[in-house]
């Protein structure tokens, strides 16, 4: 069995919010990286950074299981909160 990678949450008042367990593109370091959908803005993310040594995979990966709707959720409230001023 592959191991889960992405968790899909939906939510009333943020719609759906992807969770994603991830490598950062440029260094390669692991990430949980959270994707909302803001009105007026498009797909946002950002993400949880770990080093780049099997301690910090260790750390994303415990981040990652840990996360659940709750964690979910107030991650997306703090993008919405982040953005509020950029939305229409």
């Amino acid at each position: 069995m592959t191991a889960q990678f992405a968790k899909l949450f939906e939510t009333e008042e943020y719609g759906q919010i992807l969770v994603k367990l991830d490598a950062d593109p440029d260094d390669h370091a692991p990430e949980v990286r959270f994707y909302v959908n803001p009105p007026d803005l498009g797909v946002c993310s950002f993400a949880a950074g770990y080093p780049d040594s099997d301690e910090g995979w260790d750390a994303a990966q415990a981040c990652f299981d840990k996360c659940d709707l709750k964690m979910a959720v107030a991650a997306a409230a703090e993008v919405y909160k982040t953005t509020e001023g950029l939305r229409s």
